[in-house]
């Protein structure tokens, strides 16, 4: 679980976040398809920034094509920095966090083409092209990363 979970240490982060606009990542909009977990399809989708968030969608399959999980995202823009939320849920839509609980991942710091979360970076390779590596946190309380390839489908 990432440290922003705990709310003091969210707190700290915010007061410490590298400064961005929303603006900043509306070239995410739009549906984004890749490698994911075990090699197999991985898709995102983002909504336009409108009334300080940008909205999304994760969906991760299985190798046979069936649904592994879902995240419901937002990008929201927090004072005068950007925070990366979301909640996860089985293919039956069944939620991983608690009802109140939610995954944040504020910005620690960013540059022309990469924004680096606590937990999370998002890194745009080319118009058309970005990856997503997201630190996870294994049964053991070691931390391991996961990373997501993805290509514009529109």
């Amino acid at each position: 679980m990432p440290a922003a979970d705990d709310p003091e240490i969210h707190q700290v982060l915010q007061q410490t976040a590298s400064r961005a606009e929303l603006a900043d990542l509306q070239w995410l909009e739009g549906a984004w398809e890749g490698e994911g977990i075990n090699g197999a399809l991985a898709t995102e989708v983002y909504s336009a920034p409108a009334d300080g968030q940008m909205v999304g969608h994760f969906r991760q399959l299985d190798t046979a094509g069936s649904a592994l999980f879902y995240e419901l995202i937002t990008i929201s823009q927090v004072g005068d920095t950007i925070e990366y939320r979301l909640k996860h849920f089985d293919a039956d839509l069944t939620g991983w966090e608690t009802q109140k609980q939610v995954r944040r991942f504020p910005l620690l710091s960013k540059n022309k083409d990469s924004w680096n979360f606590d937990g999370l970076i998002i890194k745009r390779e080319a118009e058309d092209r970005m990856s997503i590596t997201v630190r996870v946190r294994q049964d053991d309380g070691s931390n391991d990363s996961l990373l997501f390839r993805y290509r514009r489908l529109r």
